[in-house]
């Protein structure tokens, strides 16, 4: 396992540096697999998510400046990919808080995101700017224990997306069961009662 520390880890990327001096979006923060994987393997890959808490406007100007360091794509969620001239391959999916609609109360934080995500293993953050990291769910325990606990097990019913008609709760079961078998970490006993139930019941 591999320990993040706010130097360490931030000297890792030259994406950073690209976010880093950008001074009109106070907060960029690392979260989900990219964290994940660094804790378990020392290298998070080259799918990056990236989150940020701003306005439509704000995330407009935010583009502008990417493109001047590579070019930006839409997902299929609709938020933008950036891909940087400085490391091939390597791509950050740009999600502002007001895109993350499983919560059913409006996202105001990093912790409030955080609680929202999938498992915990998922859900931990790094401030790129500050350094600090988040892991309101103890996830890094949960990675250290190889534990695949669900951070919440209400999502909605509602599609994901217009273009995706799978609910958020089927995405979620199909998401466990994917990642429970990539990482080989054992269910967590309320986890695994609801995975089988959700089955069960379809």
């Amino acid at each position: 396992m591999n320990e993040i520390t706010s130097l360490q880890f931030l000297n890792k990327h030259p994406i950073w540096n690209i976010l880093f001096d950008y001074q009109d979006i106070e907060n960029f923060y690392i979260c989900g697999g990219y964290i994940r994987d660094y804790i378990l393997y020392g290298n998070g890959g080259k799918d990056i998510d990236v989150f940020i808490n701003c306005t439509i406007e704000e995330l407009n100007m935010l583009i502008t400046y990417l493109e001047k360091y590579g070019r930006v794509v839409y997902g299929q969620y609709g938020s933008p990919r950036f891909y940087s001239n400085a490391i091939d391959g390597h791509y950050v999916d740009i999600v502002p808080f007001y895109n993350f609609v499983v919560s059913p109360k409006p996202i105001l934080t990093i912790d409030d995101l955080l609680k929202n995500f999938d498992f915990t293993a998922n859900a931990i953050g790094v401030n790129i700017k500050t350094g600090t990291i988040y892991d309101p769910v103890h996830g890094i325990t949960d990675i250290n224990n190889r534990v695949l606990r669900a951070v919440r097990l209400d999502f909605p019913e509602r599609p994901v997306s217009n273009d995706i008609p799978l609910s958020a709760i089927s995405v979620f079961w199909f998401r466990l069961l994917h990642f429970q078998n990539k990482l080989g970490f054992e269910f967590e006993k309320q986890t695994k009662e609801w995975a089988i139930k959700k089955y069960l019941q379809d």
